[in-house]
């Protein structure tokens, strides 16, 4: 890719770290070193095939990121891992190269009729194959309803948004797009919209909020000449139902509340649905008046829960602080379903 060719790429902070398409000697010579290392499996060679070079982790530009992601996952950050940030250079890709010329013709255009292209850094989560072939052949669908039908990326604020998007990997890895998307003038799209183009000539793209957006709306005829993906984070994080269930445990915590089954319920029926917060429930309940052994009770749970890591988050919060109302739980509620 041309020098000349290049469109900066800044975080929300202001800071700009490199230009896209560029890559530093610090970025390629730890990049150098660790694909040198022939002992270590590669989990990133659907990344690396199609073009994409690995940041070195001394470099700012990585730091940077690395630290604008997690602050974005707000309390999801503490069990997050960041384990590699790979950048799309574009000239190793010619598929690639080819969208970031038209995504640069796009930038031109939309300054030359709006002024500012109104730029924004959008979050977009996704599986490691959807990645693969958003880098190779560019983004295939819609991922977003609420707002308009059209592809939504999350802006840095709101990054967790995008995090249920993301599928774990064969290596337990999750992964994550940083693109540049040409804005322009943003339209507010009401909840429950079914717009699927700009309402007007005089708009290009549409946001959930004016003021402090947290969806980004990009309408599918622009979604590969107004999105450029630029990096992709890979990291390690437990699944989003773990995370809301441990913060909200410690939200009641931290307000000094104990966790009698009046409170946990509506937290359990928040990550599981009413159906199985009741057996929960009740089993924790036959496990505290000793119909059950903990052997049984985790063997109920495993069957209930179907995942080990946030079972083990419900025992160590409700162990010896669940007073036994299961039975009436069951009663009131079975019955709704």
């Amino acid at each position: 890719m041309r020098q000349e060719d290049q469109v900066s790429f800044v975080i929300d902070d202001g800071e700009e770290i490199l230009d896209a398409g560029s890559l530093t000697d610090e970025s390629s010579s730890s990049s150098s070193s660790s694909s040198s290392s022939a002992s270590k499996p590669d989990h990133y060679d659907a990344f690396t095939r199609n073009g994409m070079i690995k940041i070195g982790e001394e470099s700012n530009e990585y730091r940077t990121i690395k630290t604008q992601f997690l602050a974005g996952l707000g309390e999801l950050s503490k069990d997050t891992s960041v384990m590699a940030i790979h950048k799309n250079i574009g000239s190793n890709n010619l598929n690639m190269e080819a969208r970031f010329k038209a995504f640069k013709g796009c930038v031109d255009a939309v300054r030359e009729r709006r002024g500012d292209t109104n730029s924004k850094n959008g979050w977009y989560g996704a599986s490691k194959q959807e990645i693969r072939h958003i880098i190779s052949y560019g983004i295939g669908r819609c991922n977003g309803q609420s707002h308009g039908i059209g592809v939504y990326l999350s802006t840095s604020k709101f990054i967790l948004e995008a995090f249920p998007s993301t599928i774990e990997d064969e290596n337990g890895l999750r992964h994550m797009l940083l693109c540049r998307v040409i804005m322009g003038k943003m339209e507010l799209i009401p909840p429950g919209s079914k717009q699927i183009y700009p309402s007007s000539m005089e708009f290009d793209s549409g946001v959930d909020n004016l003021e402090e957006p947290s969806r980004l709306v990009v309408w599918s005829p622009y979604m590969n000449s107004h999105i450029f993906p630029v990096y992709i984070i890979s990291f390690k994080a437990p699944s989003f139902s773990i995370c809301m269930l441990r913060s909200q445990i410690n939200e009641v915590r931290n307000r000094g509340q104990k966790l009698s089954s009046d409170v946990l319920f509506p937290i359990l029926v928040k990550v599981f649905g009413p159906a199985r917060a009741d057996l929960i429930l009740k089993s924790l309940g036959e496990y505290r008046k000793g119909e059950v052994n903990q052997h049984q009770m985790i063997q109920s749970l495993k069957q209930i829960i179907g995942n080990d890591r946030m079972l083990i988050s419900i025992i160590k919060a409700s162990r010896g602080k669940l007073p036994v109302r299961a039975q009436n739980r069951e009663g009131r509620f079975r019955g709704n379903n």
